[in-house]
């Protein structure tokens, strides 16, 4: 069992599906990562800036120190703390600044591939931020991510038009990994008697194992606590051994495993919602951002009027999709989502997204 100290770990986020008001994104810890050496594939700048994290989950200050005034400066008006590196986007960019890029961990440089293709991976992260920035109306953020971007493409020996083909080439593929990893994920609480645990329970798309993160006092410290099976009944057995569940905690860990939205929808489900993002990112207009907002409208509307428990983790589910790569668009997604006045998806496509297993 791995302990981790909470308060050197403040990226981890307690989720509770009993609202609709939910902080999502939960990020997993490094050891599930695998590095991604197809040179087509874009970043997904969560899993490649955590390579740069200290136990604090801010970005390292081997790093920081070693990169100049000057590129620090740049990088931090992106976004966010406009005077701190402080986004899995800013990070990743500083990763190749100089002074950096030689010292970067060998599973950040297993990921980037050789120096053209990092360029075209960096050059598309950005463009993506540029194409959401601008449908959101960003104005002062669209012209310093333009800057950067020509910053990139000065420097590396590429050009627009081939970051750009890169970007559409590779921009399903990362929608489609986020959307696989999210939605296989579930939060929620595991009440005992003298305690409660703060759990999120993840099936692991690459091998199918669970692993089981939660948070409570342990000790007299409030941890972090992990726990793993390469099946849900190794799992169950995992926290049966533990001494740190009752029977009844663990019925509610196996009831929960039901719930997981990748479990519970059915395939054409998660493709559709992987198209209507892919239709978003590949060409932000109205017509279709309305549809990645009705996916979170239809969700609600369908657990109010069926009151299925389903519904509730794949709304969450839809929302950390949307965090992970967006958190303005997920923002205004939540915003508008409970007062559309109306869902533009076809018939066809609501059926498609509420299609159970």
């Amino acid at each position: 069992m791995k302990k981790i100290n909470i308060r050197k770990n403040p990226l981890f986020i307690i989720f509770f599906i009993c609202t609709l008001h939910i902080a999502y994104g939960q990020d997993r810890g490094l050891e599930n990562s695998v590095p991604d050496t197809n040179a087509s594939t874009m970043l997904n700048l969560r899993e490649y800036s955590r390579f740069f994290l200290n136990p604090a989950g801010t970005i390292s200050r081997t790093y920081t120190r070693a990169v100049s005034s000057e590129d620090e400066l740049r990088l931090g008006a992106l976004s966010g703390d406009l005077e701190r590196i402080d986004t899995p986007l800013e990070i990743a960019l500083l990763s190749n600044a100089a002074g950096v890029v030689n010292i970067r961990p060998v599973q950040a440089n297993e990921m980037l591939g050789t120096p053209r293709q990092a360029a075209l991976k960096f050059g598309a992260a950005v463009l993506m931020e540029i194409r959401v920035l601008s449908f959101l109306g960003n104005t002062r953020a669209v012209g310093v991510h333009e800057t950067e971007l020509k910053f990139i493409i000065d420097n590396n020996g590429v050009t627009r038009a081939e970051v750009e083909t890169f970007y559409r080439n590779g921009i399903r593929d990362l929608i489609s990994g986020i959307v696989d990893e999210e939605f296989n994920k579930i939060s929620f609480m595991i009440r005992q008697q003298d305690s409660s645990y703060g759990g999120v329970l993840t099936r692991n798309t690459q091998n199918g194992h669970y692993e089981l993160s939660y948070e409570g006092y342990f000790n007299g410290t409030r941890q972090i606590n992990e726990l793993s099976g390469q099946t849900l009944e190794a799992l169950l057995s995992a926290l049966s051994s533990s001494g740190e569940f009752s029977q009844a905690a663990i019925n509610t860990v196996r009831a929960q495993a039901a719930l997981i939205p990748a479990v519970a929808l059915s395939n054409a489900a998660l493709n559709e919602v992987k198209t209507i993002l892919t239709a978003f990112y590949t060409n932000p207009t109205v017509n279709t951002y309305n549809a990645v907002r009705d996916i979170a409208t239809l969700y609600r509307n369908t657990y109010i009027s069926t009151r299925n428990a389903f519904f509730l983790p794949i709304l969450a589910s839809h929302y950390a999709v949307l965090s992970s790569l967006n958190n303005g668009l997920r923002t205004k997604v939540e915003d508008e989502a409970n007062s559309a006045a109306r869902i533009t998806l076809t018939q066809e496509q609501q059926q498609r997204l509420v299609q159970l297993m």
